[in-house]
């Protein structure tokens, strides 16, 4: 046998097969690419984004055994199988609305389709790292992809602004997540996380663990738009084509969420009473500067920008309490928020289409006797992000605040109390102006078939889960109970 065989030999050839929604991914998005290129036809590059990103999904289901490969680099298991699923299906429904929307702002762009497919494939990419190399890799792809979306308003300039500054902190955030690996590879020597789990726990903590633990925390609480790191959100969102907005609120968040939590049970499980505090301040920061920020604004698309940081207040209070039942209620609340943050941006969306529409809290008087159906999907949406029964909204915030009773974080649970009430304050006021006023337009509303669907989709969702969420529930707790049975093997 040749040097090289042995070579080959002891490399082995990576499990291509478990990365098959990656792939189908990547190479619709190189197929965009080279069509953008050839033509200039609408319907034909969303279609072919639509069915590169419904056979991704439908490969998922042909993975019957998960893997680590990649050397190590990559692991498939149910818990990644089951946000990517959920990516990709928040991905396919923003990219249905997409080309309605560019047409009435008269701004198209194929770079739109294949920039998004990268950042999913970034997203993916965090999902499934079990290393700290992976896990950077996949979150400085998709960042950068969201930067470039953020900021295709190329005239607009709320659109500019945005992109810039959430690209320089973006960039801050990236610069600490750095720091944090260095250190951490300085002090156990590996950047895999069940080793870095085998070698630290409360017992060996100095400096170079506490200050890299501050820093990753840091980095990923800006990441997911933390306060006090939220500065680059409201700009960001609002300057945002409003579809890309619902892909920026809900899919990148989605992952972010996703990946603190494999990197904090997986990478840190023995030092849990000293990151669960910290997240749980930024837990309490963000729900409160969050929600009373929000009953400030006049834009309603600035609102749910502000409420985003809220509800991200409310799904890191979860982590706040790192036991089963608390791991089992940030992924309940992060997948059923895909419906809420979904729903109410996509409505925004096609709204905003309509002549003269701004999205001005004055925009939305009357709207019930102008169009009824969307006038009702939005007090569904507002019912549940403020979190009343039966909507689903109520029941991931019962989770969340079951797990923080659960663990004795008193304090904790009375601020998440407390600010749900408060957030009343501007959920419901958007329900009054478009129920108690007369409207201030006559003009008919238009909306594309796509946004009608997707809109009463997601409406019917948060109730049906909102009365059964038995499913959902059953499979945030499988997926809780996976990541804790992998400690320290």
């Amino acid at each position: 046998m040749s040097i090289i065989q042995q070579l080959v030999s002891g490399i082995g050839v990576p499990n291509f097969g478990v990365i098959l929604p990656e792939i189908i991914i990547l190479i619709t998005a190189f197929i965009l690419l080279v069509v953008e290129l050839l033509t200039r036809s609408r319907v034909i590059i969303s279609a072919i984004t639509v069915t590169g990103l419904i056979l991704a999904a439908g490969s998922i289901f042909l993975i019957k055994k998960g893997d680590v490969t990649f050397y190590g680099l990559y692991v498939v298991d149910m818990f990644s199988l089951i946000f990517k699923l959920f990516l990709i299906l928040t991905t396919l429904f923003v990219v249905i609305n997409l080309k309605p929307y560019l047409d009435s702002k008269k701004s198209y762009y194929g770079e739109y389709y294949y920039i998004i497919l990268f950042a999913l494939i970034g997203m993916m990419i965090m999902v499934s790292s079990p290393n700290l190399v992976t896990f950077y890799i996949g979150l400085e792809l998709s960042a950068v992809s969201i930067y470039i979306l953020a900021g295709t308003f190329r005239k607009d300039y709320r659109s500019k602004e945005g992109a810039f500054k959430y690209l320089i902190i973006g960039g801050m955030g990236t610069a600490i997540i750095s720091y944090a690996i260095a250190l951490i590879y300085g002090r156990t020597g590996s950047f895999d996380f069940y080793t870095i789990a085998s070698l630290l726990n409360s017992n060996n903590i100095d400096v170079g663990v506490t200050g890299a633990l501050i820093l990753l925390i840091i980095g990923l609480a800006l990441k997911a738009a933390a306060v006090p790191f939220h500065f680059w959100t409201p700009d960001a969102y609002e300057g945002a084509p409003t579809p890309i907005t619902a892909f920026m609120a809900v899919a990148a968040k989605i992952a972010t969420f996703a990946v603190i939590l494999r990197v904090m049970v997986e990478a840190f499980p023995f030092i849990s009473k000293e990151w669960s505090f910290a997240w749980a301040l930024l837990a309490a920061a963000s729900m409160i500067i969050g929600n009373i920020i929000a009953l400030r604004q006049e834009n309603v698309k600035r609102m749910l920008a502000y409420s985003s940081v809220a509800h991200t207040g409310y799904i890191l209070a979860a982590i706040a309490a790192p036991t089963g039942m608390g791991f089992s209620a940030l992924i309940f609340y992060s997948l059923v928020y895909i419906f809420m943050g979904i729903g109410g941006f996509i409505l925004l969306s096609a709204l905003e289409k309509n002549h003269k529409w701004s999205n001005h809290i004055d925009d939305f008087k009357g709207l019930a006797k102008r169009s009824p159906m969307m006038a009702l999907f939005m007090l569904i949406f507002m019912f549940s992000m403020l979190g009343i029964p039966p909507t689903v909204g109520f029941m991931g915030k019962l989770g969340v605040f079951l797990a923080l009773i659960g663990s004795d974080i008193w304090w904790l649970a009375v601020v998440l109390v407390v600010m749900s009430i408060i957030s009343a304050g501007y959920y419901l006021r958007v329900v009054i102006y478009m129920y108690m006023y007369e409207p201030v337009s006559k003009a008919r509303l238009n909306f594309a078939m796509t946004e009608m669907f997707t809109v009463a989709f997601m409406a019917v969702f948060v109730l049906i889960l909102g009365i059964y969420p038995t499913v959902f529930w059953g499979i945030s707790t499988t997926l809780s109970s996976l990541l804790i049975a992998g400690v320290g093997r």
